[in-house]
């Protein structure tokens, strides 16, 4: 079962994707595709990927406790939804033209769809959460950098799940060894 650590897994994961695929065609050195919020001023980066919000899965039904090793049992994992934006980075130190920043954009959505599933962020045991990009209207995109204070800026907004996170509570429980029934008959 993943961590604590498995929202941060799957940013990475997907950030290695994006540096794997983009550079060095379109974006010189990977250091320049990063993490990074959009209100970030001195970071040098060309490509942003953005946690912007997590939530619970609640598709999914909530699943039994999973036992452990002797008389132990773990609290149900939750199932959450990642959701990011990728966009350019305006205030990057490198020249960038309208055109080689939506070729980068093109790109990036193609990496996307053609690597959809995250199976290095999972173990071996897990579901590999699944990249689907989102559709939110303009206002909804709007509200995201509104927020940020930030002037509206053409991203790629996508979100990774199911992402499980695992529960630290542990319980202990007494297996049943014996039983004793007895049975009598009634009169009518």
């Amino acid at each position: 079962m993943a961590d604590f650590t498995i929202v941060s897994d799957v940013s990475n994961e997907v950030l290695k994707l994006l540096r794997e695929q983009i550079c060095p065609e379109l974006i010189q050195s990977p250091e320049s595709v990063a993490l990074a919020a959009p209100t970030d001023k001195n970071a040098d980066f060309q490509l942003g990927v953005y946690l912007y919000d997590i939530q619970e899965l609640r598709e999914y039904p909530q699943v039994d406790m999973v036992r452990l090793t002797g008389n132990r049992a773990q609290y149900p994992p939750k199932l959450l939804t990642l959701h990011y934006v990728l966009y350019i980075n305006s205030r990057s130190q490198m020249m960038s033209t309208p055109e080689n920043e939506q070729r980068i954009l093109g790109r990036s959505a193609q990496v996307l769809a053609d690597h959809a599933v995250l199976r290095g962020a999972a173990g071996e045991d897990e579901t590999a959460p699944s990249i689907t990009l989102q559709m939110l209207s303009f206002e909804e995109k709007t509200r995201i950098w509104s927020v940020l204070s930030i002037p509206y800026q053409l991203g790629i907004y996508f979100q990774a799940s199911p992402v499980v996170l695992s529960s630290r509570r542990t319980r202990e429980f007494r297996r049943v060894v014996a039983a004793d029934f007895t049975a009598e008959q009634i009169a009518r």
